[in-house]
């Protein structure tokens, strides 16, 4: 069972997991659309959940979060509130953060790319969670992602919010986005994190890597209130 995701967290109220390489979740990279609505409906029957029952977004590398009452498509954005039992949300990535934000009364999916993170969208989905319960309430996942050892950047991107992950790797800058979100989430007091370690670049066979190839899928991040 699984064989086309990944279980990250299933309690009593909450279950999360991720999709794998090579089912692509992602209509906009050119894959055809019968073919991603196929890889979706495998990998959420592997959970028991239905199609319609999937809410989505069109990600733009933002900081936009829509609160998901229904299944579907949610518009643009790169966030998703969801405070309604038996709805899934789902984020998808290629080297951009995954990250599940979570009370037992609420969660939060981000697209936690790098531009993302400098228009603030981890600082809005915690002041969003916070308006149902205390900061200590409060858990995060963050996934399978590029890493400082990969993420060569160039200096013009670094700015005040993005300089605690700049990092030097012969002679090159290198930027550690995960750093940068442990940041952002200490000076929301969230104390309650736990990070994948995997380098979606180091690990491009189990999933997507945009860095290295262009013509990649994306996968998935999933997560539902039971």
């Amino acid at each position: 069972m699984h064989k086309n995701s990944k279980e990250i967290l299933n309690t009593d109220k909450i279950c999360a997991f991720l999709s794998k390489a090579p089912l692509n979740i992602a209509l906009h990279v050119g894959d055809n659309e019968k073919n991603v609505l196929e890889n979706r409906k495998k990998i959420l029957k592997e959970w028991g959940v239905e199609l319609e029952n999937l809410a989505w977004l069109n990600q733009v590398h933002g900081s936009e979060i829509k609160n998901a009452k229904k299944g579907g498509f949610l518009g643009d954005g790169d966030g998703i509130i969801l405070d309604k039992s038996g709805i899934l949300g789902m984020v998808m990535v290629a080297d951009c953060n995954p990250i599940l934000l979570y009370s037992s009364k609420m969660l939060a999916l981000l697209h936690g790319g790098r531009v993302s993170l400098q228009k603030g969208i981890i600082y809005k989905a915690i002041e969003i969670l916070r308006k149902s319960c205390e900061a200590e309430e409060i858990s995060c996942y963050i996934g399978p992602s590029i890493r400082g050892c990969c993420y060569e950047v160039g200096e013009e991107v670094i700015d005040k919010e993005l300089e605690i992950g700049k990092i030097y790797k012969d002679g090159k800058i290198h930027l550690d986005l995960i750093a940068v979100i442990k940041a952002q989430l200490k000076q929301c007091n969230i104390n309650k994190i736990t990070i994948s370690q995997i380098c979606t670049h180091c690990k491009g066979e189990e999933f997507f890597s945009y860095r290295l190839s262009k013509n990649c899928g994306r996968f998935g991040l999933f997560a539902m209130l039971k």
